[in-house]
């Protein structure tokens, strides 16, 4: 095999194999069987990310597999679509309803290996969010923020997070999903993770930039207060200045959004967090 595999490198064009090569590893192209031996080429290029990708979906879809090897695929599929056009490949090759079944697994190790993949994909990718949402895969997603399993509550807020930044389409989903009442609950519960109450009270910055209409809602519905015993508790309680930091942000952009009233209450929450961390570390203000 050594001398077969010297061969074909010796009388290759080595530009062109460097260029076909990139584009079987990108899924744009073939190799050509009648030029080299399907096997010789494997062996010296590698597969091509598309076969690849397709394997680790079967891998994951196989109910006689081992979990070892599920979380062994998942970790090389989340790598492969890394790239946008393997994201997008997701679609082209009808992959998501695999990848979407398998965010009901029993097992908690291939939820979030699933939830980290269908997060890496959408993330900046207006097609790949898109293609998430025709497939279904919002309503399996938005069950996994309650999961039994703080791993996987994570890495399902993290696809969420990349699902609904600048996709009005997946915000109107979400909403119709009742998924900010679940935000909100979880956002309200004092024991939520840290970790998590941190991407939470950052995402909700995020989104009411492009939403005053989900501003206006935030504002009444409860959410606004609960931002403000987060920038209490964390100021008073628990001294984290970078979740004191992000609940004044994201209060800030809220009440300007919606036009919501200043307390002369929040103002002195905000006094309190200023003179503990700094005015010049919280410029915000009312």
């Amino acid at each position: 095999m050594e001398k077969l595999l010297q061969w074909a490198v010796n009388n290759t064009d080595q530009n062109a194999l460097a260029e076909q090569a990139a584009a079987i590893r990108r899924g744009e192209a073939l190799p050509d069987p009648s030029r080299y031996d399907p096997k010789v080429l494997e062996a010296i290029l590698g597969k091509d990310d598309a076969t690849r990708m397709k394997e680790a979906v079967a891998c994951i879809s196989d109910p006689e597999d081992t979990v070892k090897n599920k979380e062994i695929a998942l970790d090389n599929l989340e790598l492969l679509i890394e790239g946008i056009d393997n994201a997008m490949n997701i679609e082209n090759m009808k992959l998501w309803p695999a990848i979407i079944a398998e965010l009901h697994s029993e097992h908690a190790s291939v939820r979030k290996g699933c939830a980290w993949v269908c997060g890496t994909a959408v993330q900046n990718n207006p097609k790949a969010q898109k293609a998430f949402l025709s497939n279904d895969g919002l309503k399996p997603l938005l069950s996994l923020l309650t999961d039994e399993d703080q791993t996987v509550r994570n890495k399902a807020l993290y696809a969420v997070s990349g699902f609904l930044k600048h996709f009005q389409e997946g915000v109107d989903a979400f909403k119709t999903l009742n998924g900010f009442e679940t935000l909100h609950d979880i956002l309200k519960c004092p024991t939520t993770d840290p970790a998590m109450l941190r991407k939470i009270v950052f995402l909700y910055n995020s989104l009411v930039f492009d939403d005053e209409a989900l501003s206006k809602k935030l504002a009444q519905n409860g959410t606004l207060d609960d931002l403000v015993r987060v920038l209490v508790k964390y100021t008073k309680e628990e001294d984290d200045e970078d979740m004191v930091e992000k609940a004044l942000r994201t209060i800030h952009s809220l009440i300007i959004k919606s036009k919501t009233p200043v307390s002369a209450e929040l103002k002195q929450h905000v006094e309190e967090a200023k003179q503990k961390y700094g005015a010049e570390n919280l410029v915000f203000s009312f």
